[in-house]
């Protein structure tokens, strides 16, 4: 995720400084950037680059600012608001998709504020079709039906929800109350169905790069796979496969817990990732020493999961074990 932080006053620079200091070490963030002053120019400048823009301001600044440039729930960035006091964290704009009410949850931890959330499923203990849709990477199809299914659940209706059990992952307490589940191993996808509108999640292929020292434990490979999944509030089932460097293929620590989550491990030649070019991709003073590449678990999360990938979990590093993971747009 690619984060901007725009302040006004001197006062919101300062909650500016405090949120990046929180936000540019967290492995879900490629990138945070802070703007200051300018506000219409910039949000002309960076509205369809960045997937969350913070403003820190009054709220007829920041809407009259975003107004020109809205255009879908499903492709505008996540927009919070924060006042000047920090009082306040408003779920602005793109609250489920886009995830600015999860966001704005977190944010208001980091600044102590009080969250400020909008959306009917959300207020209503209800989990909306596209909250589901978000939480675990789906692209969705027919999303002009998104509202009827929402609707209903607002008005305490029970969606039929069918999906194969391999995406049981994605039933909770309140995905139960709030949907009719029925399981059905001959679908390749999640359908959601009220009075015949359909919405359909099909989850994006996932791969998990990593890198580790020689000889390394199982249990510390193990560790990292759960800790990265933890942050990342998904399942180790929710990953497609693995990857890693052609140097370590026959890493006891790695090809243990690929096996015992039953997943494919994907190897990538050390002459392919020394080709590879990738701005998101880290460097690694220590890789490059030893291997002649920047890194190992960027690139092979990458390279692995084919053109049209971005990563959505930047290189973190869990005692001897690296771990990235990507996403395929």
């Amino acid at each position: 995720m690619n984060i901007a932080i725009l302040s006004v006053t001197n006062q919101g620079k300062e909650i500016s400084n405090i949120l990046y200091d929180n936000l540019k070490d967290n492995p879900l963030i490629l990138n945070v950037t802070q703007f200051h002053k300018n506000i219409i120019s910039t949000i002309n400048d960076i509205f369809d680059k960045y997937d969350c823009i913070i403003g820190i301001m009054a709220s007829g600044i920041m809407i009259r600012s975003i107004a020109p440039h809205v255009n879908s729930k499903l492709s505008d960035p996540a927009v919070l608001l924060i006042d000047d006091n920090a009082n306040f964290v408003i779920s602005l704009l793109s609250g489920h998709f886009g995830g600015a009410n999860d966001l704005t949850i977190k944010i208001a931890d980091i600044l102590n504020s009080t969250p400020v959330i909008t959306t009917s499923t959300d207020v209503n203990n209800k989990t909306g079709i596209d909250s589901i849709a978000k939480r675990y990477y789906c692209s969705l199809e027919n999303p002009k039906n998104i509202k009827y299914i929402n609707r209903a659940l607002i008005n305490n209706q029970k969606v039929d929800l069918y999906l194969p059990s391999k995406y049981s992952f994605i039933l909770d307490e309140n995905v139960e109350k709030s949907y009719e589940i029925y399981f059905d191993d001959n679908l390749d996808s999640i359908k959601s169905v009220i009075d015949n509108h359909e919405v359909i999640l099909r989850p994006k292929q996932m791969v998990m790069g990593i890198g580790a020292r020689k000889d390394i434990l199982t249990s510390k490979v193990e560790n990292a796979i759960n800790q990265a999944c933890n942050i990342l509030e998904i399942p180790v089932s929710r990953i497609d496969f693995f990857a890693t460097a052609d140097v370590k293929e026959n890493e006891k620590g790695i090809v243990e817990n690929v096996n015992r989550l039953n997943k494919k491990l994907k190897i990538i030649p050390m002459t392919q990732i020394k080709s590879y070019q990738n701005d998101e991709c880290s460097k690694s003073d220590f890789v490059m020493k030893q291997f002649g590449v920047r890194g190992v678990c960027e690139p092979t999360a990458l390279i692995a999961n084919g053109d049209n990938s971005h990563l959505i979990f930047k290189k973190t590093a869990y005692d001897g074990v690296t771990i990235a993971v990507s996403l395929k747009k």
